[in-house]
């Protein structure tokens, strides 16, 4: 028996179907394709809009707050009423990260990318009559992902009763993932099941992946370790994977629980992020 990776494509509205995820496949349509840092020289305060200037201190302060502890959903900034050369500043000012995802949800397809400024979320939606629309959203995890995880999943998968020959993990990880599925707390910390301790042959790969299903949400984190997370048709379960340089699966995961940790910002990064910020705007005005 051989170690089996599971095969997981991405299932998100409109998209054409592919085999594997590419970090271009992940990006925002118009966004720059390369990492983009903050570009503080060579903006002139002039070139910061007062209205571009009002939303990002708004961010500067709501970065602020979370990081003195307070907790809340996702908060979304309109950039709708911005012209051309505030959303370009404010492009420009927020950059692009090492988190991508795609969602499907409601009548809408979202494109986000967290920016430099971790827990800054650039987000654009295409609605089912055309309208694209621009936001940000500023929290632990962007506000579709959080839908998408909320309301598409089922709360129960049906476990076959007869399985095909060959099988031998995947009837015992379906009744333990739908157990603990079931028994999910929000806030509990996540179960993680490693297929490197635990290897499936490739029927059992096929019967996991066939009966969990998966909703249109694929996430892709880069930085210095790559993974890539797709949430599964069962409530609370996700399918984590770990890569190499060359795309290589190197840990292969199930995961039970809340959005994985890997894509998440966590308390100290708004702390960081709001001073950043703070400084960034600073330089408009000296």
């Amino acid at each position: 028996m051989t170690e089996h990776v599971l095969t997981w494509h991405p299932k998100v509205p409109g998209e054409a179907p592919a085999a594997a995820i590419g970090d271009d496949q992940l990006r925002l349509i118009g966004m720059p394709t390369g990492l983009v840092r903050p570009v503080r020289q060579a903006l002139s305060a002039d070139q910061l809009t007062p209205a571009a200037r009002e939303v990002m201190e708004a961010i500067v302060a709501d970065l602020r707050s979370r990081a003195a502890g307070r907790e809340a959903s996702p908060t979304r900034y309109s950039l709708g009423h911005l012209d051309e050369a505030g959303k370009a500043s404010v492009a420009d000012i927020l950059g692009e990260g090492d988190v991508w995802a795609k969602v499907g949800v409601g009548d809408k397809f979202w494109r986000v990318v967290e920016s430099v400024l971790t827990g800054v979320w650039r987000l654009e939606s295409t609605s089912a009559d055309g309208t694209v629309e621009e936001c940000i959203d500023v929290g632990p995890v962007p506000g579709p992902i959080l839908r998408a995880a909320a309301e598409l999943p089922r709360a129960t998968i049906d476990i076959p009763k007869q399985m095909p020959p060959g099988v031998m993990n995947a009837p015992f990880l379906l009744a333990e993932l739908q157990d603990r599925s079931s028994k999910y707390q929000p806030g509990a910390e996540n179960h993680v099941i490693n297929f490197t301790l635990l290897p499936l042959t490739d029927v059992d790969a096929e019967v996991l992946t066939g009966v969990l299903g998966q909703i249109p949400l694929v996430i892709r984190s880069g930085g210095y370790g790559s993974s890539r997370v797709f949430a599964t048709g069962l409530r609370h379960v996700w399918a984590v994977q770990y890569v190499n340089g060359m795309g290589s699966v190197i840990l292969d995961t199930l995961e039970v629980g809340g959005v994985p940790v890997s894509v998440l910002a966590a308390k100290e990064d708004f702390e960081d992020s709001a001073e950043r910020l703070a400084e960034i705007l600073q330089a408009f005005t000296s």
